[in-house]
This record gives C-alpha cells, sequence and structure tokens, in this order.
C-alpha cells in the first residue's frame, strides 16, 4: 500500500482527468455506513446519500454499490435509481441493462437454507449469536456475544461445516462468519463483469472497500485505483482511508472533481467554482 489517499491527491486527479469514464464501485458496511451493532441498523447519512446522487447523475460515471448483503436489502438501504447493486458478495447483480445470478449459487439455494437452520439451532445457546439466512449466501453475526463464548461460537460453526456434505466455504470477516456456496465467483469477479458489461470503454475503476472479501477486487484492479478503509497493512489495495468519515469526504472531493471535469469539457471551466459539495477541506 503507498499510503493514506490525501498523500496522492494529484495523481489520483491525473488519472481521473486523463480517462474517459470513471467506473466507481463502493462497498457498503464499513465504508458508506458506519459499522453498527446489527446489521438491520445500518442507514446512510443525508450528506452521503447526496454524495452518491451527485455521483450517480455525473456524466461518464457508472456508480456500482457491491456488499455481501442481500440485495434486495442493499436497494432498500441506498435507494438511489438507474445504479447497479452488487449483493451477496457479487453473486447477484441488477441495474440498468444489466442482470445476473451465479448459476451455482442459485442451485444450492435449498441446501444454504438447510445449512442456515441447522447453525440456527446449534447456536440458540449462545446469546448474541444469530444467523442470517440471505438466500445465495449466509452470515453467523457474533458482534454481541461475550468474548468468552466467542471461541465456542467459532467451534460450533467450524463443526457444522465440516458435516456437511454441501459445498460450502467459511470466510471470516468483522464479527461475522460468511458462507457461501464453493463456486468460482467473488466481489473481483462480479467487479470485471459489471465494468464490461455496464461501464464505458476504458472506463478507469475506483474501488473503495473495508472488508476481507474487498480483497479480491483489489487484486483484479490492479492497474486501478483501489482504497482501503480502515487499518490493515496485509491489503493489496493502493491507498488508505481511515474510517467512513474520510470516505464521505473523499466522495464529497470525487463529485466535485467529476462535476468540475464536466463543466471543463463543455468550455465552461470559468464555471467551475459553483459547483462544491466537500465539506472537508482535507481534500481539496
Amino acid at each position: 500500500m503507498k499510503g493514506h489517499v490525501t498523500q496522492y491527491m494529484g495523481d489520483i486527479w491525473h488519472r481521473l482527468d486523463n480517462a474517459p469514464a470513471l467506473a466507481l464501485f463502493l462497498d457498503f458496511d464499513g465504508t458508506l455506513a458506519p459499522t453498527v451493532s446489527h446489521p438491520n441498523e445500518a442507514c446512510l447519512d443525508a450528506l452521503t446519500q447526496k454524495r452518491l446522487l451527485a455521483l450517480s447523475t455525473c456524466p461518464d460515471v457508472l456508480l456500482a454499490i457491491i456488499s455481501g448483503r442481500e440485495i434486495l436489502d442493499l436497494r432498500g438501504r441506498v435507494n438511489l435509481p438507474d445504479i447497479v447493486y452488487a449483493g451477496n458478495h457479487g453473486l447477484e447483480i441488477s441495474g440498468p441493462h444489466c442482470a445476473y445470478v451465479e448459476p451455482g449459487a442459485l442451485e444450492h439455494r435449498g441446501d444454504l437454507k438447510e445449512l442456515a437452520e441447522s447453525l440456527a439451532k446449534r447456536l440458540a445457546g449462545i446469546r448474541g449469536a444469530w444467523v442470517e439466512d440471505k438466500g445465495l449466501t449466509a452470515s453467523v453475526h457474533f458482534r454481541n456475544v461475550a468474548e468468552e463464548s466467542v471461541e465456542e461460537t467459532r467451534r460450533l460453526v467450524h463443526a457444522t461445516l465440516a458435516n456437511c456434505s454441501h459445498p460450502f466455504q467459511l470466510t471470516p470477516g468483522d464479527h461475522v462468519f460468511d458462507i457461501r456456496p464453493r463456486v468460482y465467483w467473488n466481489k473481483g469477479q462480479a467487479v470485471s463483469w459489471i465494468r464490461a458489461q455496464a461501464a464505458a470503454p476504458g472506463a478507469l475503476a475506483l474501488y473503495i472497500g473495508d472488508d476481507v472479501s474487498d480483497e479480491d477486487a483489489f487484486a483484479v484492479l490492479a492497474d486501478d485505483i483501489t482504497i482501503k478503509v480502515g487499518a490493515s497493512p496485509e491489503t493489496v489495495a493502493h491507498y488508505q482511508l481511515h474510517d467512513t468519515d474520510e470516505v464521505q469526504e473523499f466522495l464529497g472531493w470525487l463529485a466535485t472533481s467529476m462535476e468540475r471535469r464536466a463543466i471543463s469539457s463543455r468550455g465552461q471551466a470559468d464555471e467551475c467554482a459553483r459547483y462544491s459539495l466537500v465539506q472537508g477541506r482535507r481534500f481539496l
């Protein structure tokens, strides 16, 4: 990782200004919305929503939100029209002129439901642990589990998976175990598919995420712009932002920059000063 985004704003702007278009990929939890004690409590604040709307309506910008959440849940929380949504770590994708569901994941929905029910029964005695069945994937949440019960939670989850004959894999996250079908599809493949289907030819990709699952996308976009949210030296992302507040400020700078670029391309550079969404002056 090169370092914090603010050290490289000139380089980033140079690449944005010289690209024919931008494909912007954003994770949701821990990136756009702060991490909360229960996933149902997560929401976008008004300013983040405003900046996403500004970006989604910028010329030459494709906006895609990619998350471990189920796509209907994700769409309801972001609530923006005419953008691309990718749920269940990219296993399901929907947007203008593009739609995809990974066939292998779809085939094993019934098996996943059985597994989720089995996990829920085995974890019923651990206070704070709960299993979320998201249709194509499942998650075991333990953020609210007492510290002395975390290892027991981990043991029960691994034991249940070990006795399962169906093709599922376990990935640890931030106080969560994600259970996904063992298919060759992740956020990296999803980003590549969205880019090929919906982005303008030659578009520069910019991806911001905080989760372990985002590393697959960072690796695929090695020649583009990738930003890791949070303190994590073990990442292949190029740059870092500390938290969701800095993500919001960066998106403000990005929205302003893309609007200025559009104005400049229309020969109206003198009007650029009218466009400023940025309150966090660290990104100016």
